[in-house]
């Protein structure tokens, strides 16, 4: 039973089928597995280095554990939980899944953002408001896969901004509810990567940026997964609203480069998810009433960027990178 790996993932899971317990398991046991795999986003971090499934294992741990996740952690988390050994392990069949995606279509630019929001994370729910606020988001090019009340997206920004509501929601809040009660959608499969680049190689290089919705946004540390591909392997440009640190994470252990010619990554180091997410959209607001030669002159100063990442992935140099950092 020593080598035996308990696994534990996000609420709702089929036990019987996937042999993964819900995180909530964790917090019913007194004495820890000694192997144990959290998959996916661990319900993320409340702030830059404390996790509650991680704090609740710390306690509950008399000898050294052994934790498998899809987190590249940094010495901070390390430090923060000096009984937890912890182990990096890459979903690859996400990752791979565009490796015999060899052919896009041509970068011809016919509109400013596209976005695609699959699950409903509050920072989903942020991002798509945001858009909408902006005149950014065109259902022909972004998708909003599940509906929300305006009611519920106000109390979601109060929580995160506290006092400062009365300023911050002006940039969330409009007054066609039927935006928020409508699903915007393009034939979404989780996960089905394969098939949904097909989908949405028109919308991706039809696009001047494609904002990546990454996955539990709010939370406090980079968690990277494969969203931002589907522009590396259509050779786009891309932003990602993800955790604050996301970019320069993403350079430091996957080793793709950043377009810092063009964009300013001020947002990235932004801790409070809101503040974060208006900073984005307000750099890039910079861009919006250009005409599409002028976007395509600035995607031509980023070309060598550009071509590097997507060597990058097709060479699987990111690996190598990956194990650069234990």
């Amino acid at each position: 039973m020593i080598n035996t790996i308990v696994k534990f993932g996000v609420d709702g899971v089929n036990t019987a089928k996937t042999g993964v317990f819900p995180y909530r398991k964790i917090f019913e046991l007194d004495v820890m597995p000694e192997n144990i795999q959290l998959d996916d986003y661990m319900n993320g971090f409340y702030d830059s280095s404390k996790n509650y499934i991680l704090d609740h294992i710390q306690s509950k741990s008399h000898n050294k554990i052994n934790i498998t996740s899809a987190y590249k952690f940094d010495s901070a988390i390390k430090n923060q939980y000096p009984n937890l050994n912890f182990n990096f392990k890459l979903h690859t069949p996400l990752w791979s899944a565009f490796e015999n995606y060899k052919m896009h279509p041509v970068i011809d630019y016919k509109n400013f953002i596209c976005s695609f929001n699959g699950s409903a994370h509050v920072g989903r729910k942020l991002l798509v408001a945001i858009l909408e606020k902006f005149k950014y988001f065109d259902s022909n090019y972004c998708s909003k896969n599940f509906s929300y009340s305006m009611d519920s997206l106000d109390g979601n920004i109060e929580d995160l901004v506290e006092d400062k509501i009365r300023f911050y929601r002006k940039f969330f809040i409009t007054n066609n509810n039927d935006f928020f009660e409508k699903i915007h959608s393009f034939g979404y499969i989780p996960n089905d990567h394969k098939n949904n680049i097909y989908n949405l190689e028109l919308k991706l290089t039809e696009s001047f940026l494609h904002i990546v919705s990454e996955t539990m946004s709010t939370s406090y540390y980079p968690f990277v997964t494969e969203k931002f591909l589907y522009s590396t392997v259509t050779r786009g440009l891309f932003l990602a609203y993800g955790q604050p640190g996301w970019h320069a994470h993403v350079e430091k252990y996957y080793g793709f480069k950043r377009y810092l010619n063009i964009f300013d990554y001020k947002f990235d180091t932004i801790q409070n998810p809101v503040e974060r997410l208006v900073e984005l959209v307000t750099m890039i607001s910079k861009f919006s009433h250009l005409t599409p030669m002028d976007w395509h002159d600035l995607y031509l100063l980023e070309q060598d960027t550009i071509e590097y990442n997507y060597d990058h992935y097709f060479s699987k140099q990111y690996l190598e990178c990956l194990n650069t950092y234990e």
